[in-house]
């Protein structure tokens, strides 16, 4: 995969986590919680997004109609987004991209110029408004991430 091309994804009403995880990785990815099987492959082959899915019905019907899809098999989040990142073609989460979109409804981030007590910067959301900045959950995410880049580059080499 090129260094500036990037994945856009769509994912299914099963891996809400994994899709909130992808924007705040960076991710264009759009969340349909409610859409059909018909409706998610017609939307995806429409946007020319990679469907995300755990369900095998849903995964081969969208392969039947030549789409690009991802069946989601990891039992939790770190192997989820290793094995869709893997699969995309992405050799390595890109910290500059963290904070770039909103994890609920993925719009664009907009730095504030503001910092918090802590140093942290203040993010908006140029869509629906909410703010974000490195909070105490911080911590949790980046050791996620960092497990997750561990993963790509180890098995990247191995199979280099």
């Amino acid at each position: 995969m090129e260094e500036d091309s990037s994945p856009a994804f769509l994912v299914d009403g099963m891996l809400g986590t994994t899709a909130r995880k992808l924007r705040i990785l960076g991710f264009d990815t759009i969340y349909d919680p409610k859409s059909g099987d018909k409706e998610l492959v017609r939307a995806a082959l429409s946007s020319r997004r990679t469907l995300l899915t755990s369900d095998f019905e849903l995964y081969v019907y969208a392969k039947s109609l030549k789409g690009n899809a991802i069946l989601v098999k990891g039992k939790g989040e770190q192997e989820r987004l290793y094995q869709v990142l893997a699969k995309s073609g992405v050799h390595a989460v890109r910290v500059d991209r963290l904070l770039s979109r909103c994890s609920v409804c993925n719009g664009e981030l907009v730095d504030t110029g503001t910092e918090m007590l802590n140093e942290s910067k203040v993010y908006y959301c140029r869509s629906c408004g909410k703010r974000y900045w490195r909070g105490s959950h911080w911590k949790k995410l980046s050791a996620l991430f960092d497990a997750v880049n561990i993963m790509l580059t180890t098995n990247r080499s191995e199979t280099a």
